[in-house]
């Protein structure tokens, strides 16, 4: 395999043997074949070792590595970056898969585009029933960077573009040192900095279906401190705002004031029903207020961003 290879693809694995050869599979079936593929296996207790080894043993772009041990989730997403050598990269985890056109199509979008920072595919997911529904956070963010990072920030909905393709170089420089919850905004964010980020008009990566309540589950994992807890994108916050120097302004304090408020009503509706319920009813009036704020504005200055 050459060094110069255009695409690098990570996939930090551990414990998807059931599907960890479909992914491979659909890496190694692009039409763009400049490729490598860097698989770290997290130390996994299930067959995944042996799938590996097989498919690398048989294609000389797959680099595999195993852990001794188990080194977390999110240094594996660091490990396979770190590792990658092209001047493009995506993450794809054993669960997902790509289909044959995703990285000829994304190439092409970042060599003629120089103010593209990420190429995300429109992306679809998986049920355990077979039934696939379009994912909501691949959206096209191709306006001035307030206009982009407004709308990213108001709702970055499931924000599938964490999974599309970058410049190598933008993520190595603005990826967490190590990870807290809701690290991949951080990414996308930080990306925004760098370029635009550019959708494709087509469905070029399916991605496994997680339990809907997964995400506020992981809050419980995500910090020690129950207080904490009650605020789970504050790490975020603070990274945008101070890690990435993210203009302050009055629009986007509101936008992450909005998402913090959200996360919090969101928890608390899991965690603690009937305070929980209280949260709702007072970020609904607060939500109504900040609408009727926007909308006197906008009389005032013209059209909001998008």
């Amino acid at each position: 395999m050459s060094v110069s290879c255009r695409v690098s693809i990570g996939m930090p694995a551990y414990n998807r043997a059931p599907t960890l050869a479909r992914a491979i599979e659909s890496v190694l079936g692009q039409t763009l074949t400049d490729l490598e593929l860097i698989i770290s296996d997290n130390a996994s207790t299930d067959d995944t070792e042996a799938i590996c080894r097989r498919y690398a043993e048989a294609d000389s772009r797959i680099r595999y590595t195993r852990h001794r041990g188990p080194i977390g989730g999110f240094p594996n997403f660091r490990f396979v970056l770190d590792a990658a050598r092209a001047p493009y990269f995506m993450w794809l985890p054993p669960d997902d898969y790509a289909l044959p056109r995703l990285l000829e199509r994304a190439v092409a979008v970042l060599d003629a585009r120089a103010d593209v920072a990420c190429c995300v595919p429109q992306i679809e997911f998986l049920g355990d029933d077979g039934r696939r529904w379009p994912a909501e956070g691949t959206f096209p963010l191709v306006g001035t960077l307030t206009e982009n990072l407004h709308r990213f920030l108001y709702d970055p909905r499931d924000n599938s573009r964490f999974y599309g393709l970058y410049r190598r170089e933008v993520l190595c420089r603005i990826l967490p040192p190590s990870g807290y919850h809701a690290f991949d905004w951080t990414v996308s964010v930080g990306t925004l900095l760098a370029g635009k980020h550019w959708e494709l008009d087509e469905v070029l990566l399916v991605r496994e279906a997680s339990d809907p309540t997964r995400y506020t589950r992981m809050i419980d994992l995500s910090f020690d401190n129950r207080l904490a807890r009650l605020v789970p994108l504050l790490p975020f916050t603070r990274a945008v705002l101070f890690g990435l120097r993210v203009p302050p302004r009055p629009s986007t304090l509101a936008r992450l004031f909005r998402l913090n408020l959200v996360y919090h009503v969101m928890y608390c509706q899991y965690r603690y029903p009937r305070y929980g319920q209280l949260a709702y009813n007072v970020a609904a009036n607060v939500e109504r207020a900040m609408g009727t704020l926007w909308r006197g504005l906008r009389g005032a200055r013209g059209p909001r961003p998008a």
